[in-house]
Parts: C-alpha cells; sequence; structure tokens
C-alpha cells in the first residue's frame, strides 16, 4: 500500500464519517420538532374536550413559548351544534389548528 492510497482511504473514511454525523444531526433534530409538535396537540385536545364540557381551558397549563385561542361559534346549518376551533402557536411561530362540530351546552 502506498502512501497515496492511504491518503485517498482516510479522505474516504473522513467523508463518510461526516455524512454519518450529518444524519444523527438531522435525526435529533427531528426528533426535537416532533416533541414540539406532539406537545401542541395534546394542547389542543385538552382545550377541545374541556370546551365540550363546558369548561373554560386554562392558559396557565401551556408550556413557555405556547399560546392557545379558542374560538366556538354556532353552527349554522345544523341547530344545537357548534364549531370549535383551537389554535396552539408553537415558540417557533408554526400553528397546530384543530376544529370539530361539538354539540353546544
Amino acid at each position: 500500500m502506498t502512501l497515496f492510497e492511504a491518503l485517498v482511504a482516510l479522505v474516504i473514511l473522513g467523508l463518510s464519517a461526516i455524512g454519518v454525523l450529518e444524519a444523527l444531526q438531522m435525526n435529533s433534530r427531528a426528533t426535537r420538532e416532533a416533541v414540539v409538535w406532539t406537545q401542541a396537540v395534546g394542547y389542543a385536545e385538552s382545550a377541545m374536550e374541556e370546551t365540550k364540557l363546558g369548561v373554560s381551558p386554562a392558559s396557565d397549563t401551556l408550556a413557555t413559548g405556547f399560546s392557545r385561542v379558542v374560538r366556538a361559534q354556532p353552527w349554522p346549518a345544523v341547530p344545537g351544534l357548534q364549531r370549535v376551533t383551537v389554535t396552539v402557536t408553537l415558540p417557533r411561530g408554526g400553528a397546530f389548528v384543530l376544529e370539530r362540530l361539538v354539540r353546544a351546552p
């Protein structure tokens, strides 16, 4: 094995290591984002269930950076139903919107 072959092997090994590290970094970032979105879905579903029960959702239970807006409007097509929209804003600016038709309390 010549010196040139050894250098080429080291370059290939280094590039492969960089590729693996980048893949691990992207996986870690995706996992963190999934945790944030899961929290947002939980906050929205919690507010939806509290609204269906006729209880005003508490906003003090949200983690730092999250905000939640709940709107209930009568559904004009069917009396006795209302359209409930829960919007949860994420810390980095994204938003999760949950809409359902529920029986008016």
